[in-house]
């Protein structure tokens, strides 16, 4: 049967080229990928791809299921002491196939990582990779992946998935609709666990529900039109069991019923379940269920990605082991993944992992390597037997300025934050080419907060700079018009309220993916030449999102992931949608229907609107839709842009020689969870 498959909207394309000519040719100079040394076998460097349609590989295969089928040598092992079934056995009756990019693999051998730390969970939810349906390496086709096909129907209401028959969790156990029933009724909606639901499920009209057809059949059903929902299953924002479990919310589709049950006061009688969590240190079942639910940090609970936890992230060292029930293999019938194990050692340090890498100590890396240590990497590259890519960010910008629309600490700053000439000042009194120089290397464009040129939602040229040119004579007129008129000896703008030097505060996180540190104080530099003094606050990365949660943040510095698409990815730009930086207040106004946190302006109520219209139009009706919402707050600035288009987050790839099938580009971007959209199962070790 030939698998169901949906196109949808590329999300970028030119952006690839540009920044790879601007890497290759331009500032960088020997900055170029690098491939393996002349005369390594399995040579390719990748050096002339220039954008996903060009370098793209298709994991679609539409040839006939393998006659017999193959296991890694660990597991045969397993099998000849009886400890697990044959393979034939733990696979489905119609496992996916996945076409390998260069060659079909070989078994074994140990992936070496780095990770920052028990926060570090995208680390391996990137590489697990587990979702009902997927992106195609295209970053547009949408495919089959644990679902084997669906169907959508009543003009985008309904959508009907198919699961795998005979697919069994990590423990062997059958992987059925019953394990999505309990994650939609028993956790998702479930008002003590998820106090704030998941946002897939939601329409403007309200939640969506999910309904078991048979025990291989579920259904979604939404009360209006959902054009959007394939491609929000299919990305981040549902996610899988990885992605979706979390200390904040758990938002997976689907949860495994025969293990968490025992966690559930459905399930289990209350006084049992509050003795249980009383005698493990939690609180009550509630955080019991959501720490004992989150594989990165537990190796007992089951799941269907590659690789399953054998050491869970909260030690030195993360290390996951291939899955032996894994429901995938190769057109030769091989099962999949062929690396044996990852394991990730803790580098707190940006500093150590990067020379542990530069040492050979790690065979791919995509995530923490800084686009300053590009050239470092290059140089040292044929000594290293390794070979750098560069995946430009699909964003279109890569670091921006959240403003608290609804910081209530300070009345003084708080107003400032909320006028829109303070914001304009600001952002016109920004050195964005001082930012591309000394942090991107040059390599990015100076820019507003966008998505990239000839994206499906780019609003048009003229707001490409719009309030993103550097103007103090205008900064300094804005800013006395707000009756910031007074200064101290040094120059600086004094408090309205005659309370002193008017000090405002911009947090910066420590150990993310670009020197965010660097780029605050540069920005304090350019905002103190207009007489605002700013003190900066570099925080660690939880600390910086529980106070942004807790609105205690006033400016935070961020990377806004795969923005362009709104509906595929709205935590930056729609102000309901949580996590929120810049109007967590007005989230939380939305989501008590006004009796709580701060109710929106007219501005944030257009994008909510807009937002909410889109879900019951398809791709090409939406257009219109998108480019509004980016009209807003390019004339808005609730977030102010710095530089884009580099492939600084994320995309800074360090990558032994033998380590293959790994593509010279692929798509970066939040929603498509790279590199797990290369099919991180079919790397191997050559």
């Amino acid at each position: 049967m030939k698998p169901t498959v949906l196109k949808t909207a590329r999300l970028d394309s030119r952006i690839h080229a540009l920044c790879l000519l601007l890497v290759c040719c331009g500032p960088l100079g020997c900055a170029r990928q690098s491939g393996p040394p002349t005369g390594q076998s399995g040579s390719q460097d990748g050096a002339g791809a220039t954008s996903p349609a060009e370098s793209t590989h298709s994991f679609i295969y539409d040839g006939p299921l393998p006659e017999t089928y193959h296991e890694a040598p660990m597991l045969a092992e397993r099998v000849r002491a009886g400890d697990l079934p044959p393979v034939e056995q733990r696979l489905p009756e119609q496992p996916l196939v996945i076409p390998p990019l260069e060659q079909i693999g070989k078994y074994g051998g140990t992936w070496r990582r780095a990770f920052t730390g028990p926060i570090d969970f995208q680390n391996s939810d990137r590489l697990i990779h587990d979702h009902v349906i997927y992106y195609d390496l295209d970053g547009e086709t949408i495919v089959p992946h644990i679902a084997s096909s669906w169907e959508a129907g009543d003009d985008g209401k309904v959508y009907t998935f198919h699961l795998r028959k005979g697919m069994k969790w990590s423990d062997g156990e059958p992987f059925t609709a019953d394990d999505f029933l309990f994650a939609c009724e028993d956790i998702i909606m479930n008002e003590e666990l998820n106090p704030a639901k998941a946002g897939w499920l939601k329409t403007g009209a309200g939640y969506g529900r999910m309904e078991k057809v048979d025990r291989l059949t579920i259904r979604y059903v939404f009360p209006t039109a959902n054009y959007v929902f394939p491609e929000m299953f299919a990305g981040l924002f549902a996610g899988g069991q990885n992605g979706g479990t979390s200390p904040f919310m758990i938002s997976s589709p689907y949860q495994p019923k025969h293990h968490l049950k025992q966690f559930h006061p459905k399930y289990t009688p209350r006084d049992r379940l509050q003795q249980m969590a009383t005698d493990a240190g939690y609180t009550g079942w509630v955080d019991m269920l959501r720490e004992r639910a989150q594989p990165q940090r537990n190796a007992d609970v089951p799941t269907v990605g590659p690789w399953v936890t054998v050491k869970p992230i909260t030690g030195d060292r993360y290390v996951l082991e291939r899955n032996p029930y894994y429901w995938a293999v190769d057109p030769e019938g091989n099962q999949l993944p062929y690396i044996d194990r990852i394991t990730m050692q803790l580098a707190e340090d940006p500093e150590v992992l990067h020379l542990r890498a530069l040492s050979g100590q790690i065979d791919m890396q995509h995530r923490h390597i800084h686009i300053a240590k590009v050239p470092m990497f290059h140089d040292n590259a044929r000594q290293g037997n390794y070979r750098v890519l560069l995946w430009p960010d699909w964003a279109g910008n890569d670091c921006i300025i959240y403003f608290n629309q609804t910081y209530d600490a300070d009345p003084e700053i708080a107003s400032l934050l909320q006028s829109l000439d303070f914001r304009k000042a600001l952002s016109l009194a920004i050195d964005r080419d001082e930012i591309n120089e000394l942090i991107f290397l040059g390599t990015g464009t100076p820019r507003a907060f966008l998505p990239p040129p000839d994206t499906l939602y780019y609003p048009g040229s003229e707001y490409e700079t719009r309030y993103a040119v550097l103007d103090r004579d205008r900064a300094n007129q804005l800013l006395d018009g707000l009756g910031l008129t007074e200064t101290d000896s040094d120059g600086f703008r004094q408090r309205r309220d005659g309370q002193g030097t008017l000090v405002v505060t911009l947090s910066a996180g420590q150990g993310t993916f670009l020197d965010d540190p660097g780029i605050a104080e540069l920005l304090a530099q350019h905002w103190e030449q207009v007489g605002i003094k700013t003190h900066v606050s570099i925080q660690q990365r939880g600390l910086m999102s529980e106070r942004a949660l807790a609105n205690q943040q006033q400016m935070s510095l961020s990377n806004p992931g795969g923005s362009q698409n709104p509906w595929v990815y709205p935590y930056a730009v729609i102000p309901y949608v949580w996590p929120n930086a810049w109007a967590m207040q007005v989230h939380r106004w939305y989501g008590s229907d006004g009796e709580q946190g701060v109710e929106p302006t007219e501005p944030m109520r257009r994008l909510v609107d807009l937002y909410e219209r889109g879900f019951g139009l398809p791709p090409e009706q939406r257009i219109g839709l998108g480019q509004e919402i980016w009209r807003i707050h390019a004339e808005q600035l609730f977030i102010v842009g710095t530089v884009g288009l580099s492939p600084a987050n994320n995309g800074v790839v360090v990558v032994k020689n033998n380590f293959r099938n790994v593509p010279p580009v692929a798509p970066n971007t939040p929603p498509l969870q790279n590199p797990g959209i290369a099919r991180t199962e079919t790397f191997f070790f050559e």
